[in-house]
């Protein structure tokens, strides 16, 4: 069965200029491929009505779908309604409920309804209007077709073929709720739509060349198996210091087997086999449901989960991080129930005063060492009663490096019950990208000491290798 088609139209001079980063065309390119709509094009114009017009016929002659975010508030460079009316030969009309409703809504703050306001309620003829529960601006579906499509632009839902056109807010949380609860409910409706079953692994501590080396033997076995299979794309990302493996059931576009894809149920297959090719780095594999939740597999959220599943605390003591890892922890909503507190030792005054570091370990190895980074984790384990204390100490640079600790050296050590696990990590990149790894290669080895882990090491010896972190 074709996919439905889709196209993604951002509105607005600020995502064009730098001055806001376009998430929201990434956030509506996941909803999409988990719905099932292929996207075959994303277009951001500037709030320049002709040019908005043009992005909208493009999109009807190409696409089924066509996204919209943005240019529905009431200033004059807000366009998309008078845009989406003109691309579809219609006129404006107020929705006197609209207005009623803006009205309701200046009165119950006390603030004066200017005529400038009541522009959120003019849509144009024939569309259908779109809740926003939590904002002014009212969305709208309306059918458009292309100039170049036979008879006259759209009229209204019941035009027959062409595109379909759902204009949200460009807030984001309001286009977020909108999309869930008044576009995909519509999408449903109207079209027979199948997600297209997708697998990644998640791993951290391999390159992404050797991934895809320990992979390859894996892959093409599986891909004599079955025409499904032996059509999947395979695709790898990464950003450092992890990689991202993901299996997508694309049907074949021509010879033997064209047309399937793989099912499901046939792409997990493979995890017991990938995951022994991956090896200990692995630390997620995940399908791609819809409803599946922003960032469900990544790290942060899956440790949260897991510690408190196990009934475990985290404390964290850092230096190079400044903060970053009890920053990343504490993102993840619930994270109270599990991560106890934090100790931010910039200074080798605070890693003695607070943490319980010997001076004579500081003066002998330096805050950089493996000494240091155990007495850190422990002593935070120790002094705030966790289960679990983690520690970082390293060079994230751009200066302070010597030959025996250049820029990149980074020592992180995990403290449970069972004893200390240690790894020198040598990192790559600006002072930015070393934090972040430093950061993530933290989570990895407190998540290798869970219950459960098949990647559980025993704790370290002293003068362990260090961490290969890049291929």
């Amino acid at each position: 069965m074709p996919r439905v088609r889709a196209h993604l139209l951002t509105i607005g001079d600020e995502l064009l200029s730098g001055d806001i980063v376009d998430k929201n065309k990434a956030w509506l390119g996941r909803r999409c491929r988990a719905l099932g709509l292929e996207v075959v094009r994303a277009t951001t114009v500037r709030d320049r009505q002709q040019e908005i017009v043009d992005a909208i016929h493009v999109a009807a002659g190409d696409a089924q779908v066509c996204l919209v975010s943005g240019g529905l508030g009431p200033t004059t460079d807000d366009l998309t309604a008078a845009s989406a009316a003109v691309a579809a030969g219609v006129g404006l009309v107020r929705d006197q409920g609209l207005a009623d409703r803006l009205t309701d809504f200046f009165a119950s703050r006390g603030r004066e309804l200017v005529e400038t306001n009541l522009k959120q309620a003019d849509l144009p003829a024939g569309a259908s209007v779109l809740d926003n529960p939590i904002g002014t601006a009212a969305g709208f579906a309306l059918d458009v077709r292309s100039p170049d499509a036979e008879g006259a632009l759209g009229a209204g839902a019941g035009a027959g073929p062409g595109c379909w056109l759902f204009s949200m807010p460009g807030v984001p949380r309001e286009l977020h709720l909108m999309m869930r609860e008044q576009v995909e409910p519509r999408l449903r409706e109207r079209f027979e739509l199948e997600p297209i079953p997708r697998r990644i692994y998640r791993a951290l501590g391999s390159g992404e060349s050797t991934v895809q080396h320990n992979v390859e033997a894996v892959l093409a076995a599986a891909r004599e198996r079955s025409p499904g299979l032996a059509n999947m794309f395979v695709h790898f990302r990464a950003r450092y210091p992890e990689v991202q493996l993901i299996l997508e059931a694309t049907p074949g576009q021509a010879g033997a087997g064209a047309g399937a894809g793989a099912s499901a149920a046939e792409l997990a297959t493979l995890d017991e086999p990938l995951a022994q090719a991956i090896g200990p780095a692995l630390y997620a594999i995940e399908g791609d449901a819809v409803d599946a939740g922003e960032g469900s597999g990544e790290l942060a959220g899956l440790l949260v989960r897991k510690l408190i599943e196990e009934g475990l605390t985290l404390a964290t003591a850092e230096s190079c991080t400044g903060g970053g890892v009890g920053q990343t922890v504490t993102s993840v909503s619930g994270s109270s129930a599990c991560f106890v507190g934090g100790v931010i030792s910039y200074s080798n005054a605070v890693k003695i005063a607070q943490l319980g570091v010997p001076e004579r370990v500081l003066e002998a190895h330096g805050a950089v060492s493996e000494p240091v980074a155990r007495a850190m984790a422990e002593g935070v384990r120790a002094r705030l009663g966790a289960d679990i204390g983690v520690s970082t100490t390293g060079v994230a640079g751009p200066g302070g490096g010597t030959e025996a600790k250049p820029v990149g050296t980074v020592d992180v050590a995990v403290a449970t019950a069972e004893g200390t696990t240690y790894k020198r990590l040598r990192l790559f990149g600006r002072r930015e990208t070393v934090r972040y790894a430093t950061i993530m290669w933290a989570l990895k080895l407190i998540w290798d000491q869970l219950p459960g882990q098949s990647s559980k090491q025993t704790p370290a010896p002293a003068g362990s290798a260090p961490a290969q972190t890049a291929d």
